[in-house]
């Protein structure tokens, strides 16, 4: 079956279907030139045969491999290789030659014009090539009546004979035209159907003498596959004749008209140079996807660790915008739940800002002479502007859980109000705008808003993320990939993108949980991809163990218990570095306790929120870090090679950054002591 498509840019083209052995369904050639017409054939898996002209229907020469696409519906081959079929020893050619020898041809002096340019064009057949000539002969009284012969070779001698003899001695008196294509193209019919065939047909006059009709004629080509047709019109009359005009171009072929002999031999060189130039291309369809994945670390180390955490007092609760209800977020207790309260039992820095309230009940009760003021603030902007009465009422919120949960008595709470906080964060982002819609805890006693203390037992992996390679090979390109982290048949972590998988993809282990890793012993991880064609290909990693070491096993193994001492700096003023106030009293604290300790490691690591640039916010967040690690240094009790600093800006944050109090205590150092006991 042909098909002709025409492409923009692109080009006719023309689907082929052939079976052998391995169908190529819907196989697509495009010759990538402007205004060309192809056609092709197949002719094994891997390799075909291809015709490509300009739109006035000469061949195309020159073309190479880039100047080819071939494609099986989404499927793109690779050209391997563009050879002329000159250069093919092993692909022959099916020609028809209908030629006119009427008495007319005499007359007009034609005959050896036209034998010299038949010899021409007879010289370019090969001995793999296969040629039929029809002749007219005059079928007198004879019955069955024959108005044609026939003579079939691949040795250019006996053709050019066989052609002088239709000449000589005697042409034929009638015009036999239509029975002699007809003729013609019951030869053609019985060659191989995937095979390239050609009809070449020259006519001096018009047909007066057939027992067929040209409907007849068109008829019986019909269908035929892998068929062109070429014309030399030399007929005695004006413009071109209708029906070889119509034969021609209707099978993928040209008409040209002769207007003298001397026109012959060039008309006769342009067809030859189409007919016997072909290209045979040669490809493969693009592989699909291959590859492996790794997993590193190959084993990841989790084990318990005491864990000495002194988090920071943030002393704000935060409301939401145009509200004086205190969020749900924050733990509200009943009255009969407050003596089994207890700071020490909480452990993330978060859990215990979430209490903040319940921590300064439980310590106003422990010191009764203390007192506390609540600075209720709005955001002064949208629908909070210059609303001192929302700032208030925020205030009364506080100070109304603290009496009546807590029994704090009124006259130890004073209330204020006021519209921005007296150090405020930007207005000019909505992050800052939310974070000044809060009320501020202050006391002039040092144990209100003293750090929160706790010690518990912890898990530490000895890697914080797991990192995947994959290494991949796809012809065709990637479309879309997909990287899942699976723990017990379940998944853990997703990470997809389209285009190529970047070199490596990694999964921090902190939001999997390391308890949840522990039970489940071991993971992997699996890679899905799929190319620009359609191709899935998927792998999976080996797996990586998860190897537990409890604390109880430790002691009982008399094996040094590792102890991490954590604590934190808060608060910077927003866009702050500065060592004052309470920070300083930290630092104080931290140096006191070093003192104490042997073969202790400090680590000291700046952070920020997330407003402002993240260039900036690395910097700031390094400036605040180098004032610990100045401030420690000076003191003489560590040793610079006992301390690391650094600056993470508004990356890997500890807090939780869409939280106006996760961002305030992402405004802060952490200084982590390490050592065995």
């Amino acid at each position: 079956m042909k098909k002709i498509v025409g492409l923009l840019c692109l080009l006719l083209t023309v689907f082929s279907w052939v079976d052998r052995g391995m169908a190529l369904d819907a196989l697509e050639v495009q010759a990538l030139r402007q205004q060309a017409k192809l056609s092709f054939q197949s002719l094994e898996e891997g390799k075909v045969l291809v015709s490509v002209q300009d739109k006035g229907g000469e061949a195309i020469l020159g073309l190479k491999k880039e100047d080819f696409s071939i494609k099986q519906g989404v499927k793109t081959a690779k050209i391997i290789s563009v050879e002329d079929v000159q250069e093919q020893r092993n692909i022959g050619l099916n020609i028809v030659l209908v030629v006119d020898n009427s008495y007319s041809m005499e007359q007009r002096k034609a005959v050896e014009p036209l034998l010299a340019a038949m010899d021409s064009f007879l010289a370019l057949v090969r001995p793999i090539d296969n040629v039929h000539v029809v002749t007219f002969v005059d079928p007198g009284t004879k019955q069955p009546r024959l108005s044609t012969r026939t003579f079939q070779a691949s040795e250019t001698q006996a053709l050019n004979q066989f052609l002088r003899s239709s000449f000589f001695p005697a042409t034929t008196d009638g015009t036999y035209l239509y029975d002699s294509m007809h003729k013609g193209l019951e030869i053609i019919r019985q060659m191989p159907a995937d095979s390239q065939k050609f009809m070449l047909v020259f006519s001096d006059g018009e047909d007066i003498n057939s027992a067929l009709k040209s409907e007849e004629v068109a008829l019986a080509a019909k269908g035929v596959s892998n068929f062109a047709a070429y014309a030399v019109d030399y007929m005695d009359k004006p413009g071109l004749d209708p029906f070889l005009t119509s034969f021609a171009q209707g099978h993928n072929g040209m008409i040209r008209k002769a207007t003298s002999a001397k026109d012959f031999l060039p008309i006769l060189k342009k067809f030859s140079t189409t007919i016997f130039h072909r290209y045979v291309v040669t490809y493969r369809f693009l592989e699909p996807p291959t590859g492996t994945l790794a997993g590193a670390p190959g084993a990841v180390n989790i084990e318990e660790v005491t864990v000495v955490d002194s988090s920071p007092m943030l002393n704000h609760v935060y409301f939401d915008t145009g509200k004086s209800r205190i969020p749900e977020r924050y733990v509200a207790l009943a009255p009969a739940e407050t003596a089994a309260f207890a700071e020490e039992k909480l452990k993330d820095t978060m859990e215990k800002h979430h209490q903040v309230l319940n921590v300064i009940g439980k310590r106003l009760l422990a010191n009764p002479e203390a007192k506390i003021t609540l600075v209720g603030c709005n955001s002064n902007s949208g629908v909070e502007k210059g609303k001192i009465s929302l700032a208030k009422s925020r205030a009364e919120a506080v100070f109304a859980y603290l009496e009546s949960v807590w029994g704090i008595d009124i006259s130890r709470m004073e209330i204020k109000a006021r519209n921005l906080p007296a150090v405020p964060s930007s207005s000019r982002v909505p992050e800052g705008v939310v974070e000044n819609q809060r009320v501020e805890i202050l006391s002039t006693h040092p144990a209100i808003l003293d750090t929160i203390k706790s010690t518990y037992v912890q898990e530490q992996a000895d890697t914080k993320e797991l990192r995947i390679t994959p290494s991949l090979q796809a012809e065709a390109g990637i479309e879309h990939w997909r990287i899942r982290l699976l723990g017990a048949d379940k998944v853990l972590a997703t990470q997809e993108g389209a285009g190529t998988p970047p070199a490596e993809v990694s999964f921090a282990l902190a939001p999997l949980g390391l308890r949840n890793l522990v039970q489940l012993g071991q993971v992997s991880a699996d890679l899905e991809v799929k190319d620009k064609e359609g191709n899935v290909f998927s792998t999976v990693t080996g797996p990586i163990g998860i190897n537990f070491i409890r604390r109880e096993e430790r002691i009982a193994q008399k094996i040094e218990n590792k102890v991490v001492e954590k604590y934190g700096l808060i608060l910077f003023d927003f866009d702050r570095a500065e060592l004052k106030d309470r920070n300083q009293v930290i630092v104080n604290r931290v140096l006191a306790r070093v003192a104490e300790l042997k073969g202790v490691t400090m680590e000291i690591a700046g952070h920020t929120d997330i407003i402002g640039t993240e260039k900036y916010n690395i910097e700031l967040s390094g400036r605040r870090a180098r004032a610990v690690y100045d401030t420690t240094l000076q003191t003489g009790i560590v040793a610079a090679e006992q301390i690391s600093h650094a600056g993470n800006g508004p990356n890997n944050p500890p807090y939780d950054n869409s939280l106006p109090e996760g961002r305030s205590l992402n405004r802060t150092v952490i200084i982590n002591l390490q050592y065995t006991e």
